[in-house]
């Protein structure tokens, strides 16, 4: 694999200013950016729909097939877990709020809550951390959510992947304790450090709460199943989840991994990947992730058009197997070369 890297003294232009705190992006003038971040009820309405229906109906399908034999119910399960996962794309515009009109948050807001009741995570504590996230992009020691060593190889990224398919083989069991023990210390008030440092004493009021009622319910129901002996249902509900995260995760950890850390130009410490109409279709715009964190509040029915009306050179799309091998490639390079940074194809240089 012939990839471009660069020793990071040859990019001082494009180092991150701690106290500018300013992204390199193009300038778009007001219609247009006005245009772009018009949402569309019609199309929200119909991603939620579609989605939560088919995750109903290939749950009872589940339950149906496994009731003649526990064969027949594998492929409809591994279909609702990938759909479960997958509802990273719509709880990731509605962590942005950026879905249905104003008018309707309540309702955006409700659908996000109740897809972190499924998750068992936490809607307020993920919105602090994103907001972080788009803020300080893979800035050092400040951005919470890249989760992976600077110093890469190509040994961590091997057991990367390996976690994803342990939590897959396991049925996501132990990831469903860890994800209840994480609830637990969120009411306590434990939360990631980077998070922590940042968080509002009304987000941390309001993140205690909500762990301790997503908690409950899940404790609730869990009880209850057990008691009326629905294990299909607990397997729905309570471990179907992990293994969903670890199917999309898949997907979205090629985001970020092997990219540049303290860099202002987003094409830089960004990936996007290339996926099929009809994955894009649940993806939510996660695919042109270098344009969504070039221009957060775009929805992502727009981003292609964005792309369209921005002067800049975005970097070449890969599909997600090649982005894996770009990543392993990266880390075998930088084990040798850890001051080499990794310019991606298409980069152009500078915004302005």
């Amino acid at each position: 694999m012939n990839l471009q890297f660069v020793s990071r003294s040859e990019l001082k232009d494009q180092e991150w200013n701690e106290e500018s705190k300013q992204w390199d992006r193009p300038r778009l003038d007001r219609e247009t950016l006005q245009r772009l971040n018009e949402r569309s009820t019609l199309e929200a309405f119909v991603r939620v729909v579609v989605h939560l229906s088919l995750i109903v109906g290939i749950g009872w399908l589940t339950v149906v097939a496994g009731r003649q034999h526990i064969l027949l119910a594998v492929l409809p399960f591994l279909a609702y877990c990938w759909l479960v996962g997958f509802l990273n794309g719509l709880e990731h515009e509605m962590r942005h709020r950026i879905v249905f009109t104003h008018r309707l948050e309540w309702l955006s807001e409700a659908v996000y809550f109740l897809i972190h009741v499924l998750w068992k995570t936490g809607s307020r504590n993920q919105r602090v951390s994103h907001v972080i996230h788009h803020r300080y992009t893979m800035v050092r020691g400040v951005d919470p959510e890249p989760a992976f060593p600077e110093d890469l190889s190509a040994r961590w990224v091997r057991q990367e992947l390996l976690g994803r398919l342990f939590t897959v083989v396991t049925l996501g069991i132990p990831d469903f304790f860890k994800t209840m023990w994480a609830l637990i210390q969120r009411m306590r008030g434990h939360l990631h450090p980077m998070i922590q440092v940042q968080c509002s004493e009304k987000d941390l009021r309001y993140i205690k709460r909500e762990s301790f009622a997503i908690l409950l319910i899940n404790v609730v129901a869990l009880a209850v199943f057990i008691v009326l002996g629905r294990w299909d249902l607990i397997f729905l509900t309570m471990f179907a989840p992990q293994i969903g995260h670890a199917i999309a995760a898949f997907y979205h950890r090629t985001e970020h991994i092997g990219m540049m850390y303290n860099s202002s130009d987003q094409r830089l410490c960004t990936r996007g990947v290339r996926v099929s109409p009809l994955l894009q279709f649940f993806y939510g715009g996660l695919d042109e992730h270098v344009e969504h964190h070039l221009f957060p509040g775009i929805p992502s029915r727009n981003l292609t058009k964005l792309r369209e009306a921005m002067d800049l050179s975005i970097p070449e799309r890969k599909n997600v197997i090649a982005c894996w091998k770009e990543i392993h490639a990266i880390a075998r390079y930088k084990e040798t070369h850890p001051e080499a940074v990794f310019i991606p194809d298409g980069w152009g240089g500078r915004t302005h």
